[in-house]
């Protein structure tokens, strides 16, 4: 690992300058033994992050309330026992990075126990977090895993053991109330998803805070007493399994977490992800020489991008926005469960990270053009700061806001400018790296 890291490190100081053309952006000048070093001290830190769930989780789970899980896990931050969906995706790369492969097909392991297990993958690790998944990634740490692994291994057999495990997961996400179908401007119904927990009091891990709120906003902490009670649980259960817990991207006023609704928005980025779930399976099916499965995925993914195409493309700002419901949606009314429901939505016109997020899934591939036009987008968004890419332009004080930047945000806009975005985009890539790093 050390001798790939000093490599890549020079690497990357000799291509570093900046295009006279261009803005110096600050933080991106650290030499390659500074590069190298902080190699070496993120590699350092495994050791700290690993965990194992004891045998008396399996034995005796009305004691705990950790899932058991199969093998050592790595979780997200020292602070945490639990391991975590999305965060392990980046996880994964980190250790594939560090040649650790055998660690990163327990992590897969685990997730996939937990699929087999509860029917979808939770939040986390946790009885508590059953009731809602997270940014669905799974078949993309797959792909990285089958990717990796040395020629001359059974790698048919991890496809094989996931391909039945994703089209589960995918149905998961795919049926009402997550699914929701919505108009487009010819009249046409189409299908996206969105975040919905199934829970509908306090949350278990954030009792005190969550029922305060209730109390303060809706007069009561009881969801029995107050249907809005209920409602506002909801949204913020629905709120933490978008990852994005808490941002006024989710809020009704772009403020206050008193107004969040979750439930009425149809996200971007979850779309683009489920995007890249389905064309994932039909690679994955491919594979298999599962033909029916890989035409159908294809199709599938092809349906979503037209939607997303339509229904979320600002075409005049070059990026995707997230869709609010219309008419508003009350998450105790039945209507919104109705599967037969039809909703118009409108695009949020505020500035966010995830805004760019779609590019890194792949969706604008065989579009020049408008992978060029969102590196432009992000590059005039105001978002990019000396230290990276805030996750928002708003100071509400919620850690998904700004100044805030998330190490999974700079990953997919960085990724996805370089391999999407044109000589521009390679080249914003490269700085925004360096930035990040510096």
């Amino acid at each position: 690992f050390l001798p790939r890291l000093a490599a890549a490190a020079a690497g990357s100081n000799a291509s570093g300058s900046s295009s006279s053309n261009e803005p110096a952006i600050p933080g991106a000048n650290a030499s390659a033994a500074e590069l190298y070093q902080f190699g070496v001290k993120v590699h350092g830190l495994w050791g700290l992050l690993c965990r194992e769930v004891s045998p008396d989780v399996a034995a005796h789970p009305e004691r705990h309330s950790l899932l058991p899980l199969p093998n050592r896990t790595v979780v997200p931050g020292d602070r945490f026992r639990e391991v975590y969906y999305w965060d392990s995706y980046w996880v994964i790369r980190g250790l594939i990075v560090s040649q650790m492969l055998t660690t990163a097909e327990g992590m897969l392991g685990n997730l996939m126990s937990m699929l087999e297990r509860v029917g979808h993958v939770p939040n986390g690790a946790r009885v508590y977090y059953i009731n809602r998944s997270q940014p669905p990634l799974l078949s993309a740490m797959v792909r990285t895993v089958y990717e990796s692994l040395p020629s001359g291994t059974n790698s048919s057999a991890l496809i094989r053991r996931a391909l039945p495990l994703l089209v589960s997961e995918h149905q998961y996400w795919t049926s009402p109330p997550k699914a929701v179908r919505l108009q487009g401007k010819d009249g046409t119904v189409h299908e996206l998803s969105r975040y919905w927990a199934a829970w509908y009091q306090p949350r278990p891990e954030s009792y005190r805070e969550d029922a305060a709120l209730a109390l303060n906003v809706t007069g009561t902490s009881d969801p029995a007493q107050n249907p809005a009670a209920a409602r506002l649980y909801h949204d913020l259960a629905s709120g933490a399994e978008s990852g994005w817990d808490y941002s006024s991207r989710w809020f009704g006023d772009n403020k206050t977490l008193a107004t969040v609704r979750t439930t009425q928005i149809i996200p971007a980025d979850l779309n683009a992800w489920l995007y890249q779930m389905e064309s994932n399976i039909a690679w994955m099916a491919n594979i298999t020489g599962d033909a029916a499965v890989a035409e159908r995925f294809t199709a599938a993914a092809a349906a979503r991008k037209q939607a997303i195409q339509e229904l979320l493309w600002d075409e005049a700002e070059g990026m995707w926005r997230d869709g609010i419901l219309s008419p508003t949606v009350n998450s105790t009314n039945s209507s919104s469960t109705n599967p037969d429901q039809v909703y118009t939505l409108t695009q949020n016109p505020h500035v966010f990270a995830s805004n760019f997020v779609p590019l890194w899934t792949g969706i604008t591939e065989g579009s020049a053009s408008q992978g060029a036009a969102v590196v432009q987008a992000l590059k005039a968004s105001g978002l990019i700061g000396p230290a990276g890419i805030a996750t928002t332009l708003y100071p509400t004080g919620q850690q998904w806001d700004y100044p805030n930047g998330w190490p999974p945000l700079q990953h997919m806009l960085i990724e996805g400018s370089r391999l999407y975005g044109g000589p521009a985009g390679a080249e914003l890539a490269q700085q925004l790296a360096r930035t990040w790093v510096g």
